[in-house]
């Protein structure tokens, strides 16, 4: 199935039983992994639940409740209601009255606002936690405690990975209510492409927020690349801290080489993937405690393009890339490391063939979107029998 193909999806066979996914907002562009998710099932069908749709014409799906679109008393029942105790109004009776089986909230603090719909609809709620909702999110005295009531009142927990699944034992999530599901990407819509058709690119293809760690990639990319006229950094991807960072690739004097493209659509960051000689993907905690959480799916995407990867020993990437396998991994804030790792890619002989070769057997091993989904479904079986 190609993400440009909403046809592909069996979701509208109603013999099917349906699983409520519950996004809000549905979607932002950095989360075709969720899109992927939804549409991708086999042996059930999806419907979303929402407050909001973005980005429609990038992600068409026709089973869409959006809850905004209410009558103005009911919006502000709704908001009011919200308020008080945190909860969704009226995503129950629309998961009862479309029959829905499963709820499947995704993000922790959907998964806590949930709660009531999925007992009003008499269905088992699982929830997937992806990063900043077990990492920043329970610094907050008032989410930690609602945290604690979905750990008790919900019926199954997923993480992407095992670093991510210990996050969230640790917040109270009980160790057999808990699953590790790795995220899946359609490998149809990437291309192997050769290294030596690749350019003389590093590529950083990520939104500029503290926790991907942006302004140690320019440093590490200068100080490896400084005498290096052919090497050029392309950086794919917007937020608040883009001012912070062209500042420092002023402050380096590695302007003339450096190119920010901004947001792209998913395939034309795809494209970059594929013409790089590295991703470099420098990941830290950041200072409000959110991290990767489990993985960036750029990785996975990286590895279904044999395009080499640096980057940190942070969350799960280490269980999604291996260091010296699948990838070269340096310690958080480690500039140094991130510059040496990136010139042996470039400068030692079969290290980057090797790099690519095994992650791009990697991601078929483990994060394949066809198998994905079809253990996503063994989990939806399995709260569906209790």
């Amino acid at each position: 199935m190609s993400s440009n193909d909403p046809n592909s999806t069996p979701s509208n066979d109603r013999t099917l039983p349906l699983v409520a996914h519950c996004a809000d907002p549905f979607l932002e562009l950095t989360t075709v992994w969720l899109y992927d998710q939804v549409r991708s099932l086999r042996r059930y069908r999806s419907m979303v639940l929402t407050q909001a749709v973005r980005n429609a014409h990038l992600f068409p799906f026709d089973a869409i409740h959006d809850l905004s679109k209410v009558n103005p008393i009911q919006r502000v029942w709704h908001r009011v209601g919200r308020r008080i105790d945190g909860q969704h109004r009226g995503y129950g009776s629309v998961m009862r009255q479309e029959g829905a089986v499963v709820a499947h909230a995704h993000y922790g603090h959907e998964g806590f606002r949930c709660l009531s719909a999925a007992a009003d609809a008499g269905i088992p709620l699982v929830t997937t936690f992806y990063g900043f909702d077990a990492g920043s999110l329970p610094r907050d005295p008032v989410w930690r405690r609602r945290l604690e009531i979905l750990f008790d009142r919900g019926d199954l927990f997923l993480a992407e990975g095992p670093a991510m699944a210990g996050r969230i034992e640790r917040l109270g999530c009980s160790a057999d209510r808990l699953r590790v599901q790795p995220l899946g990407i359609d490998l149809r819509n990437f291309t192997e492409v050769s290294l030596n058709q690749r350019q003389n690119q590093v590529l950083m293809y990520a939104s500029f927020r503290e926790k991907k760690g942006h302004l140690f990639g320019v440093r590490a990319f200068a100080r490896a690349f400084g005498d290096d006229g052919k090497m050029s950094l392309e950086l794919v991807g917007d937020g608040p801290l883009r001012p912070d960072v062209e500042a420092e690739v002023s402050r380096l004097g590695i302007e003339g080489r450096t190119r920010f493209h901004g947001a792209l659509p998913h395939v034309e960051a795809i494209r970059k993937l594929e013409s790089c000689r590295l991703l470099l993907y420098p990941s830290v905690t950041a200072s409000d405690g959110d991290t990767e959480g489990g993985a960036p799916v750029a990785l996975l995407e990286a590895m279904a393009c044999g395009t080499p990867i640096v980057s940190t020993r942070h969350a799960d990437i280490p269980f999604v890339a291996p260091n010296g396998v699948c990838s070269l991994l340096s310690e958080e804030l480690d500039v140094d490391g991130l510059a040496d790792a990136m010139r042996a890619v470039v400068t030692e002989d079969g290290l980057a063939s090797r790099l690519a070769a095994a992650g791009r057997a990697q991601v078929e091993r483990q994060h394949d979107l066809d198998k994905q989904v079809s253990a996503l479904e063994s989990i939806y079986d399995e709260v569906k029998r209790k």
